[in-house]
């Protein structure tokens, strides 16, 4: 499962397509690339009525719903948002040309992995913000940061 990290649906997919992932009762998150606003989109499905959340924002998502379908390559799949928000770091890329020792970033960040000249933070719901706002208040110079999903084992 997931040769990378999970991925926003693309524009084109059916939101038929989808209505079997949803539980009946519980909106199924939907991460889809370029819905410039939430859409709450009410389906019938087998059983019931199924409801979608459609969002370009996963942190959105993963704050109102059980469940986010995502892409796995090409294949559609729901994941638990629980799982989705185990996944979720911060990678700091550090612009020094010297850096503090590692010991030296693991006291600021315990659970980081430290490499050469990245750090990556595991954040859950966590903020980027307050792990960037250390790394400013300690006059670490940061010259990038996303935030990416690592897949852990099931």
């Amino acid at each position: 499962m997931f040769p990378g990290s999970p991925a926003r649906l693309r524009p084109a997919v059916s939101l038929r397509s989808l209505v079997p992932l949803a539980d009946p009762g519980a909106a199924l998150g939907v991460w889809l690339r370029g819905c410039h606003r939430p859409a709450a989109i009410r389906c019938r499905g087998p059983g019931g009525a199924r409801h979608l959340l459609a969002a370009d924002d996963l942190g959105y998502l993963l704050s109102r719903c059980r469940e986010v379908a995502v892409r796995d390559g090409e294949r559609l799949t729901a994941v638990p948002a629980a799982i989705l928000v185990g996944w979720r770091v911060l990678e700091i890329i550090l612009a020094a040309p010297c850096l503090p020792p590692p010991e030296q970033l693991r006291a600021l960040f315990p659970a980081a992995r430290v490499g050469q000249s990245r750090l990556t933070l595991p954040l859950g719901l966590g903020s980027a913000e307050e792990a960037l706002a250390v790394c400013a208040s300690t006059q670490l110079p940061v010259a990038a940061s996303r935030i990416a999903y690592r897949i852990t084992k099931r």
